[in-house]
């Protein structure tokens, strides 16, 4: 090695004395592994003091935002609206609701009982029907009820009237055979013509006729021949049966008008 003095020395130990380092170049630089530079660390970040910052306020939608890819946030929905009903209101309404129903069926059953009386009428007459247009005779007193006895032939004429005439006559009372003469104070014509639309008063034992007398309700007239729906006759109390027979002497008809 240059620069080193070898000396030989008993024994035959050799021992090497090197120059200092800063003699001569041990070796090529090229080849030395690179030493690290020591890490040392930096100042730490300071750590924020005080109230954190505030969040930016929400950017409205904008066409010229969106033009450059910047997306605004989304609003939330809006809530729906609380409705707060008035319980008053409410009951006045449902009031008027159930009055407007109630007067509208009203409405419905008096036209059905207008049409079931135009179809009584109808059924319970022949050809010989008189129109009610046409006026049998002067008006007379009304009755709010049936006042015949049940099941018999009275209540039976008079059930017939009110299916015809939309109403009851009244104004007298008393057995079948003085139905003529009570009527006629009450104001309606009796004829001993006979007629349709018109209670046939029978006095005793004119066709079977009971010592009280009998009344039906007339429903065609041929010449002397008449035919008549009657209650407690042939069928017994509450039922009716139709007969026809001849117009006789002991005969009167009550007119309805």
């Amino acid at each position: 090695m240059k620069g080193a003095a070898v000396v030989a020395a008993a024994g035959g130990l050799v021992a090497t004395l090197t120059t200092p380092a800063s003699a001569e170049t041990m070796s090529d630089t090229s080849a030395a592994a690179p030493i690290a530079a020591p890490k040392v660390a930096g100042p730490k970040a300071a750590a924020a003091v005080g109230p954190t910052a505030a969040v930016a306020p929400a950017v409205a939608q904008s066409p010229a935002l969106s033009s450059i890819g910047y997306a605004t946030p989304k609003t939330s929905a809006k809530a729906k609206a609380i409705v707060i009903k008035d319980v008053v209101v409410e009951k006045q309404r449902e009031a008027a609701a159930e009055k407007a129903a109630e007067k509208a069926a009203e409405a419905r059953r008096e036209a059905a009982e207008r049409a079931s009386r135009e179809a009584s009428r109808s059924s319970l007459t022949t050809s010989t029907y008189t129109a009610k247009t046409t006026v049998n005779g002067t008006s007379g007193q009304k009755s709010a009820y049936n006042w015949g006895s049940a099941g018999q032939c009275t209540w039976g004429a008079l059930n017939k009237w009110y299916q015809s005439e939309g109403y009851y006559p009244g104004g007298w009372t008393g057995n079948a055979m003085t139905w003529g003469y009570g009527a006629a104070n009450a104001g309606y014509t009796v004829s001993g013509t006979p007629r349709t639309r018109s209670i046939v008063v029978l006095q005793p034992g004119v066709h079977g006729s009971s010592s009280v007398g009998h009344v039906a309700w007339v429903t065609a007239v041929n010449g002397n021949e008449i035919t008549m729906i009657e209650m407690n006759a042939l069928a017994g109390p509450y039922n009716y049966n139709t007969r026809t027979v001849t117009h006789l002497q002991g005969m009167q008809y009550i007119y309805a008008p």
